[in-house]
């Protein structure tokens, strides 16, 4: 994973929990206003049954009707603590009803108003409902602990969101974390393996040259040192194929990662380009390549790197499965709005259980009895090359004679 996508995934994790956090936040002040007015209701509600309780009480109206009959400046006055207390009784066993179980204050006062001009608020209620337009009692409650209820009734939700916020920026961090760790070890590894792999290189080259003048100097010799140099010959061919295939391994993250690569594509050129690199080994191994291009529009867009190795490692696998007198075949045709890139062979063929297998990572058919050399990294880098690119790669083989990959790609 290249160091701009870990970024890219950082900044779309932080935007996700920052989308999340504000959600959070306006759901709990949404649930509080809610919950709010949903109280002012139930206080209404326990203020309108009281006073309809209350209205019906003879003594009680009784006592108010004379108080009312004095006049307004002396109603606090002539109104008893008796009266007063059995107000507050009914409204607060009709608020207990309610499940408001917090202190309440009433307040009572003369009230000449009409009720149709003027509505009263959700925390007002008149002492005589059926006098209403003429001089009455206005009954006003007060819930002194109204933001304190109404925590309570969100509290558990309250704390649930935390928990999962906190959770959310925890896994975030992490994530992030991982990410850029998983980036540094990625990189320090390929540059293990390159440094190693050149390291080899070194003294490798250094014994094939010094071989290949002991060679020159012992040509006319039968020395029996001859036989030891030609050993010492193969064993360092060995080593130098081993050098590269470490590269090469290295070099299958550096395909993958490739980015800046992108630009319009002659798949025709492409091929071309794919089979001069393998004219050589054709000829020790007497394959050939036959082309059928057939398809009018070759151009796509994608990254030539991966597509190239993508094409590459299918041929290199064609050749070394199929051995001495490979026949390799490519055809191209357009199909729709993309163009498809058929590569057959004459090899032993692919098994119908292993023919999804053969594109996992280190994934190797037997030739035989043997493991061919490798590190079946060749068919996993040309399918996830290809896919990178927008297309598809898949096979077609009937397990006896030859095997059928096909590219499909978008066209540009």
């Amino acid at each position: 994973m290249s160091r701009n996508r870990v970024w890219i995934y950082a900044v779309v994790l932080f935007l996700l929990v920052a989308t999340i956090l504000t959600t959070q936040v306006t759901w709990l002040m949404q649930s509080a206003r809610i919950e709010e007015s949903f109280l002012k209701q139930r206080v209404n509600m326990a203020l309108c049954s009281s006073m309809d309780v209350l209205s019906k009480d003879c003594g009680l109206c009784t006592n108010v009707e004379s108080c009312i009959s004095r006049g307004a400046g002396t109603f606090e006055i002539a109104f008893t603590k008796g009266d007063k207390a059995k107000i507050d009784s009914v409204i607060g066993r009709h608020l207990w009803a309610q499940n408001i179980q917090v202190p309440f204050q009433t307040t009572l006062s003369p009230y000449t108003g009409d009720t149709t001009a003027s509505p009263l608020s959700l925390s007002q209620a008149l002492l005589f409902p059926a006098k209403a337009g003429r001089q009455n009692v206005l009954v006003h409650i007060e819930v002194p602990s109204q933001a304190q209820l109404i925590r309570s009734q969100i509290n558990g939700t309250f704390i649930l969101s935390i928990i999962v916020l906190i959770l959310l920026i925890w896994i975030f961090i992490s994530t992030v974390r991982a990410l850029i760790r998983e980036q540094k070890i990625r990189k320090e590894t390929v540059d293990f393996i390159n440094t190693m792999a050149h390291d080899l290189k070194t003294p490798i080259s250094n014994i094939s040259f010094a071989v290949s003048l002991l060679n020159r100097e012992q040509e006319s010799s039968h020395s029996p040192k001859n036989q030891f140099v030609s050993i010492i010959e193969a064993e360092t061919a060995k080593l130098k194929d081993r050098a590269k295939k470490i590269l090469g391994m290295a070099s299958v993250d550096a395909v993958l990662e490739d980015s800046t690569d992108e630009k319009e594509i002659d798949i025709h050129a492409l091929i071309d380009h794919a089979i001069d690199s393998f004219k050589m080994k054709l000829q020790e191994t007497h394959g050939r390549v036959e082309k059928h291009l057939e398809a009018s529009r070759t151009m796509v867009k994608g990254s030539q790197l991966q597509l190239s190795s993508a094409i590459m490692n299918i041929i290199d696998n064609a050749i070394t499965y199929s051995q001495a007198g490979a026949v390799i075949s490519i055809r191209t045709r357009n199909e729709g709005s993309g163009i498809s890139i058929e590569i057959e062979d004459n090899g032993p063929g692919i098994p119908s259980n292993e023919q999804e297998l053969v594109f996992k990572k280190a994934y190797r058919v037997r030739a035989g009895n043997k493991l061919p050399e490798g590190f079946g990294l060749g068919l996993y880098l040309a399918r996830t090359s290809v896919e990178k690119n927008g297309g598809k790669l898949s096979l077609s083989s009937d397990g006896v004679s030859g095997s059928c990959f096909v590219i499909q790609l978008p066209l540009f």
